[in-house]
């Protein structure tokens, strides 16, 4: 249940730092295409742990592709 309650609160952060984004750079699609998708991914995967499904598990290493994907982008450029 504690993983529930932390997906749930980062994906909060996820919106937060979606927001305050698009209120610094104004409404560029790329920003809030990619904010709008981490933020749904990331609450998708805050259920209780008996409903994890194999749906759960391709959510969570889609999740985890795009974390990484987004963080080589943004550091490696």
């Amino acid at each position: 249940m504690t993983y529930a309650y932390l997906f749930r609160t980062m994906g909060a952060a996820c919106f937060i730092v979606l927001v305050a984004n698009v209120y610094k750079h104004g409404w560029h699609p790329g920003a809030i295409l990619v904010g709008t998708l981490l933020t749904v991914l990331v609450f998708s995967l805050g259920v209780r742990p008996d409903r994890r499904t194999t749906g759960w598990a391709l959510r969570y290493a889609l999740t985890a592709l795009f974390v990484f994907g987004l963080a080589a982008f943004r550091f490696l450029r």
